[in-house]
């Protein structure tokens, strides 16, 4: 699945972008999820590294789209930048801050489509990052971004993506020499988490996404939150 941020001001601009978001996912059929932040601050303090692209409008109120993409290349130096913006003389200053590319106001369908074509193709590059499981008889592909964490109950690990569980006999040992230790890290010795679905700490408890609360061992704990600030300092995928 694709996951777009469109950061934009205009709620009508906004809504234009998430709908043609929506008609390109129905054309191409895929899964696209859109979160829309309506200014640079927002979007940037609640930020979690996980989009494939954001699509950022420049001239905003609170914190305009160019010092929003500067904070966020401090966070996250991966995710794609498109801006979208009636002032193409600011967009060439992109470079400073990596941007993909920029679109001009007001944005046609097609153009929007070439960006969310690049988009896909650098997501699908990029989607080498899967695990093969075999489940209840079938042979299941995962994606590691849809993961949220890995619990196992005996010898049976159960796999907790964002909309299902999938089970199967196996060890959590050797699945975890198969995931990207960017991402994954183990916060006792019966859960593996993807970092980029946690929410917070408290004590010994990780918060993920979704409500679930995982607890943490003593003696995972160090390293777990030494991964935990590697991965939220852009020193992860």
């Amino acid at each position: 699945m694709l996951k777009i941020a469109i950061v934009e001001n205009e709620e009508d601009q906004a809504g234009l972008l998430r709908g043609y978001a929506m008609r390109y996912a129905e054309e191409k059929g895929i899964k696209c999820g859109v979160k829309i932040y309506s200014n640079g601050l927002d979007f940037i303090s609640d930020y979690k590294p996980g989009f494939d692209a954001v699509f950022m409008d420049i001239k905003m109120p609170l914190v305009d789209g160019m010092e929003a993409a500067e904070r966020l290349r401090r966070i996250d130096g991966d995710v794609l930048l498109i801006f979208v913006t009636n002032m193409a003389q600011l967009a060439i200053k992109g470079y400073k801050v990596n941007a993909m590319d920029f679109i001009v106001k007001p944005v046609p369908y097609f153009d929007f489509a070439l960006e969310m074509d690049k988009i896909r193709r650098e997501h699908d590059r990029r989607a080498e990052d899967f695990i093969w499981v075999k489940s209840a008889g079938v042979l299941r592909r995962i994606d590691f971004s849809s993961i949220c964490y890995i619990e196992i109950i005996m010898h049976d690990v159960y796999v907790h993506t964002e909309c299902e569980t999938v089970n199967f006999r196996g060890s959590l040992k050797e699945l975890e020499t198969k995931l990207d230790p960017r991402l994954f890290s183990r916060c006792n010795n019966c859960y593996i988490v993807n970092l980029q679905y946690v929410t917070g700490v408290k004590d010994d408890t990780v918060l993920l996404e979704g409500g679930a609360e995982l607890h943490m061992s003593r003696t995972r704990k160090k390293q777990f939150m030494a991964d935990l600030t590697t991965y939220f300092s852009g020193g992860g995928c």
